[in-house]
């Protein structure tokens, strides 16, 4: 026992050294603490690691993916295969990283420039290698194309100057001149009315915060209508820091001022900024930025053709356009359309009644439906059209926000939905979702979205859209795609084509 006492001293004045030694660095992890490791030499919030993190993984990604068992009577589905639709994901997405690796600082699959034509030739190959027939595209003169060259956003004050990395700026935002802006800045928060009591932005640079909300492109600055307030109150210029953590580059809209989003690391350290100038010299925002419209650009309607025995038609559409990689919005819902197109062409046309049309729409990034509005010009085109399928965003990865970082799943992301059609129809339609496993919100959207919008105001036919609007889509972040829910909602599709194609037209009919 004296034994003990005696060593008992000195060991509980080691175990003390330890802790006050320690603690520090403890404290450094605690999520409310931020630390000055920024380059800029600014704060940033550290990533809550909780019990995730950094973690070695245990399986590799895909394997972490649940996959869905089909059942004795859903095999023939097996042919389509998640695992091949990713690669045509994977290729669409390399078209953008090229157009961006050759020097563009506004990149994507944009409409009329040369990612994009890349990406209609790519899908004539596909076409034409899948075996349709009357491949073909449809020649569209383009009005001129906003095209940012260049940009570049600093702030200064309190002796720091901080480069704005991810500032980038909002579809169709006017540029300046060569000098630039050097304005001063105002902090708005969350841009409300609320937020300006008080507050003068007249001729100012005006920083606001958002909550990034699913489906809402320009996130909760968007549904407060910010943007808009703080231009109309005078702003000269308009930074949206978009609150997704790390170094996330988005596309929002923009006003009559220059406009940008802003990724959150820089927007907390552009907020630290600004609350570390006095009043008397706050800081300032250079913003210089290159904007050119680009004449006589052209696009095309991509069509190919599964010939039937008879000409009803089915109608599958899906947009070739992106904001930056795209691998949801859209590359996903082009990789389900040749899935489509694969599976249905391996099935004798005996066993096929009606015609199915596949057709690559230029897009809407850039506010313009052009495939959805010329076939609305070209009723004609649409024959006997019973169903049209709008091929979107079918496949993007669930990820959740874990402390102050936002962590990937091993889920997809729900899908929003839409079915109009017969009771019969809806039936069809529903139970093919279901079997095949699509995690879905539980309630459909109220209207037709996105490309079916003029379709739907032409077509009497019966509709289906199943789409996902993850946090990070329209963003540099689009690239989380599961081959699992690909492979699910492609399944789903064809199950209700296959399904539907034993109805009538009668039969499928929305209501009157």
């Amino acid at each position: 026992m004296r034994r003990l006492t005696m060593w008992a001293l000195p060991v509980l004045i080691i175990l003390l050294l330890l802790v006050m030694t320690l603690a520090p660095n403890q404290a450094r992890s605690a999520p409310q603490n931020r630390q000055s490791d920024n380059p800029n030499g600014t704060t940033v919030i550290r990533p809550f690691l909780g019990g995730q993190g950094d973690a070695p993984a245990l399986l590799s990604d895909e394997d972490m993916l649940p996959r869905w068992r089909l059942q004795p009577s859903e095999q023939a589905y097996a042919a389509i295969d998640g695992k091949h639709l990713l690669q045509y994901v994977n290729e669409l997405v390399a078209i953008a990283y090229r157009y961006r690796d050759s020097g563009h600082q506004f990149w994507g699959r944009l409409t009329g420039f040369p990612s994009h034509v890349e990406a209609e030739q790519w899908t004539l190959a596909k076409f034409k290698s899948i075996g349709l027939s009357d491949v073909h595209g449809v020649p569209q003169d383009l009005a001129p194309q906003w095209n940012p060259k260049s940009w570049e956003v600093t702030a200064t004050g309190n002796g720091k100057t901080l480069r704005l990395d991810t500032a980038y700026p909002g579809q169709n935002s006017p540029g300046t001149s060569t000098d630039g802006l050097d304005l001063e800045v105002a902090y708005a928060g969350l841009g409300s009315e609320a937020d300006y009591h008080g507050l003068d932005v007249r001729g100012k640079a005006v920083v606001l915060f958002s909550v990034p909300l699913p489906a809402v492109i320009s996130s909760s600055a968007g549904a407060e209508d910010a943007l808009r307030r703080a231009a109309d109150k005078g702003a000269a210029a308009i930074i949206e820091v978009v609150l997704l953590p790390g170094k996330v580059r988005g596309q929002i809209g923009a006003t009559k001022v220059p406009t940008f989003s802003m990724g959150m690391e820089d927007g907390y350290a552009l907020r630290d900024l600004i609350g570390s100038c006095s009043s008397e010299r706050p800081a300032h925002l250079k913003i210089r930025m290159d904007v050119e419209e680009v004449p006589n650009l052209k696009t095309d309607i991509i069509f190919g053709t599964l010939p039937g025995m008879t000409d009803e038609k089915v109608f599958i559409l899906a947009h070739l356009d992106s904001w930056f990689e795209g691998a949801t919005d859209n590359a996903s819902g082009v990789a389900t359309m040749l899935g489509l197109a694969e599976y249905f062409s391996k099935i004798p046309k005996e066993k096929r009644h009606r015609t199915i049309v596949f057709v690559g729409s230029p897009g809407h990034h850039n506010g313009k439906k052009f495939g959805a509005e010329w076939l609305k010009e070209h009723p004609e085109s649409f024959g006997k059209t019973v169903l049209v399928i709008n091929s979107e965003h079918t496949s993007a990865q669930a990820a959740h926000l874990y402390g102050w970082k936002l962590e990937k799943t091993n889920v997809a992301d729900p899908e929003n939905w839409y079915m109009r059609g017969s009771p019969k129809f809806k039936d069809i339609a529903m139970k093919a979702a279901l079997e095949f496993g699509v995690t879905m919100y539980d309630k459909p959207l109220t209207s037709a979205p996105g490309e079916t919008t003029p379709i739907s105001e032409l077509v009497p036919a019966s509709l289906v859209f199943i789409a996902t609007d993850p946090p990070y889509f329209h963003s540099d972040g689009d690239d989380w795609v599961p081959y699992t829910q690909l492979e699910a909602v492609t399944r789903a599709y064809a199950k209700i084509i296959t399904d539907t194609d034993k109805l009538s037209v009668q039969d499928m009919e929305p209501p009157k």
